[in-house]
């Protein structure tokens, strides 16, 4: 007869590993979010639409603006362009992964996003798609419920754009942060390449409300972070 010490089973039980989940992630975009290329003194905003069609983004001239980043003239620029095509809808963008099971508050490990078919950079001076990675997570994840009711992150976010076609060039790193606070997020990314013909700057300033995420009172990231 084998008998099963109950100290025995209370060690192996804690000797096991922590469950790994995952949590689908969907964007719900803020009118005001916004991809810029310098290079051409050009930028996109989701919700201004272009010589009367709601459906383009841009393009408007940077250097009419006397801040960037808080347009006011919004003077229309070359040819309109559909920068954001799901427009407010940035579905299925990715997860975040985390160390947990049930309800609780759990860390979160890894968080894996591809923004490039919700902004798309093809309409720019390289003409091609980027990739997306999110690196250095810290921040925890709180179910309850079964329900997500809260996240809190701090990542490092690069956009790597694809210009593989000209020679010694490659993928073109550009790095910001990604921030999650309650049910928004927070992406901005504001970095140059140097090459040959000047510096191509690019910048992504993007906010919006994370789906899913519910059933908190706490609601002070409505308007965004700023």
């Amino acid at each position: 007869m084998t008998i099963r010490h109950p100290l025995a089973f209370a060690l192996v039980l804690a000797a096991a590993p922590a469950a790994a989940a995952d949590f689908p992630l969907s964007f719900t975009a803020d009118g005001t979010s916004r991809w810029y290329e310098f290079y051409t003194d050009s930028f996109a905003q989701l919700d201004k639409g272009y010589g009367g069609d709601p459906a383009l983004d841009g393009f408007f001239r940077i250097g009419a603006e006397a801040d960037p980043f808080a347009p006011t003239v919004f003077a229309e620029a070359a040819d309109g362009a559909d920068v954001f095509p799901h427009e407010h809808a940035f579905a299925n963008i990715g997860a975040i992964h985390y160390t947990g099971s049930g309800d609780g508050t759990f860390p979160i490990t890894a968080v894996t996003l591809d923004v490039s078919p919700h902004v798309t950079a093809e309409h720019g001076v390289l003409g091609t798609d980027y990739r997306t990675t999110v690196s250095s997570p810290v921040g925890t994840i709180t179910v309850s419920g079964g329900v997500v009711t809260d996240i809190r992150l701090e990542a490092a976010i690069r956009f790597e754009l694809d210009a593989t076609y000209i020679p010694s060039m490659g993928w073109l790193p550009y790095d910001g942060t990604l921030s999650m606070a309650g049910d928004r997020f927070d992406i901005f990314v504001d970095d140059e390449y140097a090459f040959a013909h000047g510096n191509l700057r690019y910048a992504w300033d993007l906010t919006g409300r994370i789906d899913g995420v519910g059933g908190s009172t706490d609601r002070i990231f409505d308007s965004g972070f700023d």
